[in-house]
């Protein structure tokens, strides 16, 4: 996903910010991550941010800019705020169980004032951000994050050395629009964005949080001698639902696709249903058995009713999904977590299709038929002229035109550019520029016509006749039964 630039290099090599350049090319302006010419945008309803003049955004301009701009604050300022000292002590006894305890310790020192600093110096095997020297002639470093932390080796390096080091944490800051004195206040002064990585005192603090592990192993050693031994249980005697899960876990899965085929009534060669094959984005490899089993088997259970006589609406919760299905796979408990995502997404999208109405982790069985049931029509609003843009945001569907009805929120761009490039073949022509089609749709500031997106696909190399099935498989638009992942309100709703 492309960030906007907020920072630039002007003609004389110095850094300056979107607020303090004349507008457009005028700018002057130079992408600190790939050198190419930018374009100062400074709208009247969007955040300002710099564009490069070609059309085509570089990946690393936005994330290039913020880093070489706290790097050269650091440089010219000299002075830089220090977070208090956290200690985080974690031990696993194979016997008595977890053992955690957390430390934090305020430093008397509060700033570092730089005599010297510079930049991208060598340290040892490795290279600092900024590397300088205290009054007292002590070296320090400090680390700018915006993607990438400090690797683990290069910490243990700098505090096998005892050399101060801490880091600046400015990830969040990516998609700001700021000026510099703005983000100057986050690189020098803010004291929660930051936190040590080397520090002299860490050694000692960690050496006490040992001793008091060391005496809790002690003090439960002491209190199981005390206690006196009992006989060991009898192992337990597997149940028949037990038997019946080792017996099904040791079928094929051909042989258990067979039976859920006759179970649904699925004649050889009928097409599977492809709600009964979802892929789920998280937790799907930690059940051991094809998707389609697992998910046709669960559906079986828990939902499907072909003959449709049930009186009573069929209510599960999620922890009910997860035992049957833990017994009957044979999932373990330290994968607990991955099963029961991947089980809540299956079920969310379940529940989008009009088999099931969900509250919370809880859900009750709206439609047992194996097909998802019909979608009613939507309404089609008449849009007057006096209605704002937030008002139509509030509409749950707002049927636009007989087959074309955009989604309330879009997924991801990064998201978006992905599937635009699997459907290029099927859709677009070879020719499709799917990186420039996705960064216009995503930066139009009003909601487009079907005839603005026609032109739209036909400018990037696209075949304008199938720019609804093309936006259908991006999961802009309605119809589309992708799973969309987090999503984000279209543009012209987000002014």
């Amino acid at each position: 996903m492309h960030h906007r630039i907020v920072f630039a290099l002007d003609r004389q090599g110095r850094l300056v910010d979107i607020h303090s350049v004349p507008q457009g090319l005028a700018c002057g302006c130079v992408c600190p991550g790939c050198g190419g010419r930018l374009l100062a945008k400074q709208g009247q309803i969007r955040a300002w941010y710099f564009s490069h003049a070609s059309g085509a955004e570089c990946v690393s301009g936005a994330e290039t800019a913020l880093h070489l701009a706290a790097k050269r604050l650091i440089l010219e300022h000299r002075s830089v705020a220090l977070p208090p000292l956290v200690v985080n002590f974690r031990r696993l006894h194979p016997r008595f169980g977890l053992f955690e305890r957390s430390k934090t310790v305020e430093l008397p020192e509060k700033v570092w004032r730089l005599s010297e600093a510079r930049a991208e110096s060598r340290i040892g095997t490795y290279i600092a951000d900024v590397a300088g020297h205290l009054d007292d002639r002590t070296e320090v470093i400090v680390e700018v994050k915006v993607r990438h932390e400090v690797e683990p080796e290069k910490a243990k390096y700098l505090r096998a050395r005892r050399v101060p080091c801490i880091e600046i944490d400015l990830l969040p800051l990516l998609e700001e629009s700021l000026t510099l004195q703005e983000l100057a206040w986050h690189v020098l002064e803010s004291g929660t964005n930051r936190s040590w990585v080397s520090n002299s005192a860490y050694a000692e603090i960690e050496a006490e949080l040992l001793a008091e592990y060391q005496a809790w192993i002690a003090r439960k050693s002491s209190d199981v001698a005390g206690v006196p031994r009992h006989q060991p249980e009898p192992p337990k005697q597997p149940s028949k639902a037990d038997e019946a899960n080792a017996r099904y876990q040791a079928l094929p899965d051909e042989m258990k696709r067979l039976e859920l085929r006759t179970v649904l009534g699925l004649a050889n060669g009928a097409c599977w249903p492809r709600h009964l094959q979802v892929s789920v984005r998280e937790g799907a490899e930690a059940i051991p058995s094809p998707i389609d089993v697992w998910q046709g088997a669960t559906f079986v259970r828990f939902i499907y009713d072909p003959i449709g006589g049930r009186e009573e609406t069929k209510r599960f919760s999620l922890s009910h999904v997860y035992d049957w299905v833990s017994g009957r796979f044979g999932t373990s408990e330290p994968v607990r977590h991955q099963v029961s995502a991947a089980l809540r997404l299956f079920l969310g999208y379940l529940a989008k299709c009009g088999f099931l109405e969900r509250n919370g982790d809880a859900f009750s069985v709206l439609h047992g038929g194996l097909w998802p049931p019909a979608r009613p029509e939507p309404p089609v609003h008449l849009a007057k002229p006096s209605t704002s843009a937030r008002a139509v945001s509030k509409l749950t569907a707002v049927a636009l035109r007989r087959e074309w009805t955009w989604r309330e929120r879009w997924p991801l761009e990064d998201v978006a550019l992905l599937r635009a490039s699997d459907a290029t073949v099927r859709y677009a022509g070879a020719q499709f520029n799917a990186q420039l089609f996705v960064g216009m749709l995503y930066s139009m500031s009003i909601e487009p016509s079907e005839t603005a997106v026609k032109t739209l696909v036909t400018q990037c190399g696209g075949i304008a006749d199938a720019a609804f099935d093309l936006l259908k498989d991006i999961g802009v638009v309605e119809e589309s039964w992708r799973m969309l992942r987090g999503g984000v309100e279209p543009p012209w709703r987000c002014t």
